[in-house]
């Protein structure tokens, strides 16, 4: 295990961390957030990462490469972590699913077959992900829309009460 600090950030890794599979994908990820406070940054982005490991078991992450926290807002600070990621192709759509990294670059293979089952199953993750996102997404507009109803009506009041103490 080794971990080297430079210019632009942190990297930890071991020089065993190369995919062992020969039929597994590897990816090169960034996932970004924002945090509060600044040490909380790092920390936020390797249990994302411990997590996404941990939950997806066949999940192999390593040479994990963190920035330093910038500050952007009063107290609010961006981080990000580059790292590399292999795993079959099914585990490593579901990370993306799940963790919705800013970048993907595929490192290997140049070349990918996929029964057409395994492509019927990615697609209809995906198009359920994003169904259960879209409804998320009406239910929370629509709770919007009625929050800003009760408070156009309650703004309605106030203004009648001050101009009946008037």
């Amino acid at each position: 295990m080794f971990i080297f600090l430079y210019p632009n950030g942190i990297i930890e890794g071991s020089e065993n961390d190369m995919p062992e599979e020969e039929n597994e994908v590897e990816l090169r990820c960034t996932i970004e957030l924002m945090a509060r406070p600044k040490e909380a940054a790092i920390d936020s982005l390797k249990k994302i990462l411990a997590t996404a490991e941990e939950n997806g078991k066949k999940l192999r992450i390593y040479n994990e490469v963190y920035s330093e926290p910038k500050e952007l807002e009063k107290d609010f600070y961006s981080v990000y972590v580059t790292f590399n990621v292999s795993s079959d192709m099914e585990s490593l759509f579901n990370f993306i699913l799940d963790y919705a990294p800013s970048t993907i670059e595929v490192i290997k293979p140049e070349k990918v077959e996929l029964p057409i089952s395994s492509l019927q199953t990615l697609l209809n993750d995906i198009s359920g992900r994003l169904n259960e996102m879209d409804q998320t997404i009406k239910v929370y507009s629509a709770s919007n829309v009625l929050l800003q109803n009760e408070n156009n009506e309650l703004k309605k009041k106030l203004d009648a009460n001050e101009k009946d103490k008037k």
